[in-house]
């Protein structure tokens, strides 16, 4: 399961960054096209706020894994977006059942 994870400076700048943009509707910034897909997804809860999904289009994950994202700072289902604390994702279906 999820491990809570400290944040170095550079990381909160960016997810910073990328949360007031976000908040702002301003999503031309980033290239979410590249973004992993996250489909099945439901909010988790262990050590910190995360998500679980089916992931593809992951640089370093194989396609069709279910994984367990790092810390969730982000969430906007009706966009289809999420900002973990290493990147962005796009969502996919939600899992029925799950809860955000």
């Amino acid at each position: 399961m999820n491990r809570f994870q400290w944040i170095d400076s550079q990381t909160t700048e960016l997810l910073l960054e990328d949360i007031h943009r976000a908040n702002a509707g301003d999503f031309e910034m980033v290239d979410m096209a590249s973004a992993p897909l996250l489909d099945s997804y439901k909010a988790v809860v262990g050590h910190a706020y995360a998500l679980s999904g089916i992931v593809s289009g992951h640089p370093s994950l194989r396609e069709g894994r279910e994984i367990f994202t790092s810390q969730l700072f982000f969430l906007d289902s009706e966009r289809g977006l999420a900002r973990t604390m290493n990147r962005w994702y796009r969502l996919g279906n939600r899992e029925q059942g799950g809860r955000n």
